[in-house]
């Protein structure tokens, strides 16, 4: 994967968004999830918000750029999701906008 991918998640309206969109912020660090058994993608990669209060399944990675992340994780690349754009009132599939990238390795 080039440096990072940006992007919006998708899905959204069909998610548990509004239980944890009062906890979001800009910066936040959000889980990726492999879902394999996904009818519809086999390399569906879930977005979840957890900060200890609150959690819930926001979306997914784009089908674009699942494939990629997908096999990432399955090598056992470390990704970092973070939201770089929050947007509560916009439309559902402009609520949230994340930055995956791979993470640095201590030298």
């Amino acid at each position: 994967m080039s440096d990072k991918r940006e992007f919006f998640v998708a899905g959204v309206k069909f998610h548990e968004y509004k239980n944890v969109l009062n906890s979001m912020s800009e910066g936040n660090t959000l889980q990726l999830i492999p879902e394999p058994e996904n009818k519809f993608d086999p390399n569906a990669i879930k977005i979840y918000f957890d900060n200890g209060d609150k959690a819930g399944f926001i979306g997914y990675v784009p089908k674009k750029f699942s494939s990629e992340v997908s096999a990432l994780l399955e090598v056992g690349i470390e990704l970092e999701c973070t939201l770089t754009g929050f947007a509560p009132n916009a439309k559902t599939w402009e609520i949230f906008k994340v930055e995956i990238k791979e993470l640095e390795e201590d030298v």
